[in-house]
């Protein structure tokens, strides 16, 4: 995976974790239109009819959609949910698909209750194929977009192309911004963990994100060398270091951790590729200095 895909998975992944309710809703239309173009056919409410259990049809596959995105994840809920759906889109849609897919946000998966279900009605019905897909089947789908399409969506990329151009005048905005907002503390300055990445359990894409901007973060290094004020550098570790706790704290995965510090940085409208390979630079930086999430067990 290189550079400009490892950025588009994260922002999908983050899209993805974000996305609740409608919002996940019109997030799933967007990924399967584009992904299957006209093959695929989103389902609106239609007054008090509703969408009679129909949240978007695969015509190739005769595949029937139902999504199910609450802000929490509880199992009766969630039974209930998939009770009612499945048995009110064998009512009104029965003809029509041989294939149902059950589509979640949870990020690790239905509770088991609720997959226990899932399989007593494949049981049931040995004629249509059940399944659940949350963040790793649509992921798949993602990867079926074309680089055009993800540019629409998403904006433009970092690239290895992006990386031989960045330089200071690049970074200087960004950190700018955030001493702002830092106050000065004495910090110690330590190397890189060997495991540290795995100890986070961050994925792939973000791995790879890291990994890319370590490689430019030497510019980083130079250009807190050469700025007036020689406490600069210390003053944004301080704030990274505050922001990393409050989210860790307030109990988000590692991977939803590195998307906020990326928006926090880099702020809510994505810039240039230029702007954010420079955002990435500087995570990068402060991730291996160990400002920024946690160190493995026994390092110093």
């Amino acid at each position: 995976m290189d550079l400009q895909q490892a950025y588009y998975e994260q922002r999908f992944e983050n899209l993805f974790r974000k996305s609740k309710g409608n919002t996940f809703q019109e997030f799933f239309e967007k990924l399967m239109g584009l992904a299957y173009k006209t093959d695929f056919m989103a389902c609106r409410p239609w007054g008090n009819r509703g969408d009679r259990k129909n949240d978007g049809f695969l015509k190739s596959e005769q595949r029937l959609f139902q999504v199910y995105a609450p802000n929490e994840m509880k199992e009766a809920v969630a039974i209930k949910k998939i009770t009612e759906d499945f048995e009110g889109a064998k009512e009104h849609w029965g003809a029509n698909f041989n294939k149902w897919t059950f589509v979640h946000n949870a990020d690790d998966g239905l509770p088991p209750h609720a997959q226990r279900v899932l399989l007593d009605f494949q049981q049931a019905n040995q004629g249509v194929n059940i399944e659940s897909w949350g963040l790793e089947e649509l992921r798949t789908v993602f990867r079926k977009i074309s680089l055009e399409d993800k540019q629409t969506w998403l904006g433009l990329a970092p690239t290895a192309e992006t990386k031989m151009r960045l330089g200071f005048s690049d970074l200087q905005p960004v950190l700018e911004s955030l001493a702002i907002q830092s106050v000065s503390l004495d910090l110690e300055v330590k190397d890189v963990p060997q495991g540290k990445i795995e100890a986070n359990a961050l994925s792939e894409s973000v791995t790879i994100l890291i990994k890319e901007g370590m490689s430019k973060a030497n510019l980083v290094r130079q250009f807190f060398d050469k700025w007036h004020d020689l406490e600069f550098g210390e003053k944004i570790a301080t704030s990274f270091r505050k922001r990393y706790e409050l989210l860790r704290d307030q109990q988000h995965a590692p991977n939803t951790i590195f998307s906020e510090l990326q928006t926090w940085v880099g702020g809510e409208q994505r810039g240039t590729p230029e702007h954010e390979l420079a955002v990435l630079t500087v995570l990068a930086y402060y991730f291996e200095r160990c400002d920024i999430f946690e160190e493995p067990r026994g390092g110093k």
